[in-house]
C-alpha cells in the first residue's frame, strides 16, 4: 500500500514538526554562532530526533511513519547551517586567533624586557 500526503491530516502532527524544526534551529544558532562548536548540532539534531522517532509512536496515533527519515532530514539541514555557520565565522575567527597570538608575543616582549631590566639593574649593585 503506497503512503500519500494526502492522507495526512494537518492537525495530526504538526506540533511535532513545528517543535523540531524550531528546535533545530536553536540548536544551530547556539553552538553554531555561540559556542563555536560547528558538528556538535546535527549529531544533537539527529538523536533527540531519533528518540523521538521510537518513543513518539507509542504514546500517540501518528500515522506518520517517516519519522527517523524526518530526523535524517533535520540532520542534513542542520548540517548544511553548521557548514554556512562555519563559513561566516571564519573570517573573525581568524582575526582573534592574530590578535591572540600578536597579544602573547606583546606581552612575551614585555617579559624578557623587563627580566633583562631586573637583570641590569641587579648587576650594578
Amino acid at each position: 500500500m503506497m503512503f500519500i500526503l494526502g492522507d495526512i491530516s494537518y492537525t495530526q502532527i504538526p506540533n511535532f514538526l513545528l517543535i523540531s524544526i524550531i528546535g533545530m534551529l536553536i540548536l544551530s544558532l547556539i553552538f553554531g554562532l555561540f559556542m563555536n562548536k560547528f558538528i556538535l548540532a546535527p549529531v544533537l539534531t539527529f538523536l533527540i530526533s531519533a528518540v523521538c522517532a521510537f518513543i513518539l509512536p507509542n504514546f500517540f496515533d501518528i500515522k506518520y511513519p517517516a519519522l527517523l527519515g524526518y530526523a535524517v532530514f533535520l540532520t542534513v539541514i542542520s548540517l548544511i547551517l553548521s557548514a554556512i555557520f562555519w563559513y561566516v565565522t571564519k573570517d573573525s575567527r581568524d582575526r582573534k586567533n592574530r590578535e591572540r597570538r600578536a597579544n602573547n608575543e606583546r606581552q612575551e616582549f614585555e617579559d624578557r624586557q623587563n627580566r633583562e631590566r631586573f637583570n641590569d639593574s641587579n648587576d650594578v649593585r
